[in-house]
């Protein structure tokens, strides 16, 4: 983050930093908790609700610094309107990701055998879309004219997510081995949660996008 932070606050840029390293450890323990819960690993999937929790609590006390310290020191003054919003927005993917394990852990929606693997190839596409963001908002902080080729593979992985998605749906309401319509309505809500972490990725993506163009001109 040199670049952008050069001559500005080194407690920020730090600040920045072990935001950003919150968020991705929060996308990956996400990933493998949803995986852990769709092979039947109770105990290790409860024990991902806990750090997926704890990721999420650090990424919160991290972005109240950020606020503060740009708030308080009037630090990169003509960016700090874009930092902030992208702060923002990035903390809805971590607080979503904490929601959908605790759905998970308290609601235990049954997952039909036939829906497993499809359920796992939706939290990996859900997943990378939200990795490659995690990367594009590295390369805007750290100036390395990347942004575009990271945004456009959350894109990719986004449109890979929706497919997975209707995928699933069809899967599950096309299958009369699922007899209640109400077990039907459950599944599609957890798939839509799952879902929802690549859409927030590419809102976000397009906000970064934005935010780079306006560094370019």
């Amino acid at each position: 983050m040199k670049n952008l932070f050069k001559n500005h606050s080194k407690e920020l840029e730090d600040e920045i930093d072990a935001y950003l390293k919150a968020i991705t450890r929060g996308i990956l323990v996400f990933q493998a908790g949803v995986e852990e819960y769709l092979k039947g690993k109770n105990e290790a999937f409860e024990e991902r609700v806990k750090e997926m929790t704890a990721a999420e609590k650090e990424a919160d006390e991290k972005l109240k610094n950020i606020k503060y310290k740009l708030y308080a020191y009037n630090l990169i003054p003509d960016a700090s309107g874009d930092i902030l919003e992208l702060t923002d927005a990035l903390d809805e993917l971590v607080d979503r990701a904490k929601a959908v394990h605790l759905n998970l852990s308290i609601e235990n929606p049954q997952i039909p055998d036939f829906a497993t693997e499809s359920f796992v190839e939706l939290s990996r596409a859900s997943c990378k879309a939200a990795d490659e963001l995690m990367k594009g908002v590295r390369s805007f902080f750290q100036n390395t004219g990347m942004v575009e080729e990271h945004v456009n593979k959350v894109y990719f992985f986004e449109g890979e997510a929706d497919k997975m998605e209707e995928s699933i749906a069809r899967q599950v309401f096309g299958n009369k081995s699922i007899e209640r319509l109400s077990h039907k309505i459950h599944l599609r809500y957890f798939v839509e949660r799952i879902a929802s972490i690549s859409d927030i990725s590419e809102d976000v993506a397009l906000k970064l996008s934005v935010f780079q163009l306006k560094r370019n001109i």
